[in-house]
């Protein structure tokens, strides 16, 4: 019997994928960190945060992520407004 206030959900990993997949949450935050740089690759670590149905559900990234430099834009947006050029 459940109660009066039903049955408290079990998330498991299909269902935490569900919930992002159908933007079920209702807070999300994002966050990229620089580890280090490695050779020509940057060495990222990805977490996200979010709250799903009162919950707060922190998703990370288990092995570090390595990622080719040239693969990013890279650009000047100098001291202002002022148009903006590509670093080669």
């Amino acid at each position: 019997m459940a109660g009066f206030l039903g049955e408290k959900e079990v998330l498991t990993r299909e269902r935490i994928k569900e919930i992002l997949i159908n933007k079920e949450y209702s807070f999300l935050e994002e966050k990229v960190s620089l580890l280090g740089i490695e050779g020509d690759n940057l060495i990222l670590k990805i977490s996200l945060l979010l709250e799903y149905r009162k919950r707060m559900i922190s998703i990370e990234e288990k092995d570090r992520i390595l990622v080719p430099f040239k693969d990013f834009k890279v650009e000047d947006w100098g001291d202002g407004v002022h148009k903006v050029a590509d670093i080669v």
